[in-house]
């Protein structure tokens, strides 16, 4: 016979993560944690960024005078309009030659003859 102990529940902790975006733009060990936000009217929850003082969190960047809008378009990519596939290495250095981008190449038949993947960005 086992006995079980009803006990209250205690309020969530607050977990400490290190801010990943301030980290990849060279600003290590920004601690960051979660709050959770429910909206009353249609009950939907959402997340909030907050540092460990309490405040809202704010992510730094390499160069603060840049606004976040300024940011984004930074570190946009440019996206992939074309994909080609090529067996023959002449025709993949003459694209690469014309602007096209090496991805990757792999075996692809069974006579093992490697296909270099080429793409074209925006």
């Amino acid at each position: 016979m086992s006995t079980y102990n009803k006990a209250e529940a205690s309020q969530p902790q607050k977990k400490m993560h290190e801010c990943t975006r301030c980290k990849s733009s060279g600003f290590p060990e920004q601690m960051i944690w979660f709050k959770k936000i429910e909206n009353g009217y249609d009950d939907k929850i959402s997340w909030k960024l907050m540092d460990g003082n309490g405040l809202d969190h704010v992510h730094k960047y390499g160069s603060q005078s840049t606004t976040k809008g300024e940011m984004d378009q930074k570190i946009r990519r440019k996206k992939i309009i074309d994909i080609f596939a090529v067996n023959d290495i002449d025709a993949a250095r003459k694209l690469l030659q014309e602007g096209w981008e090496y991805k990757t190449s792999y075996p692809a038949t069974l006579e093992n003859i490697p296909h270099y993947i080429l793409v074209k960005r925006d």
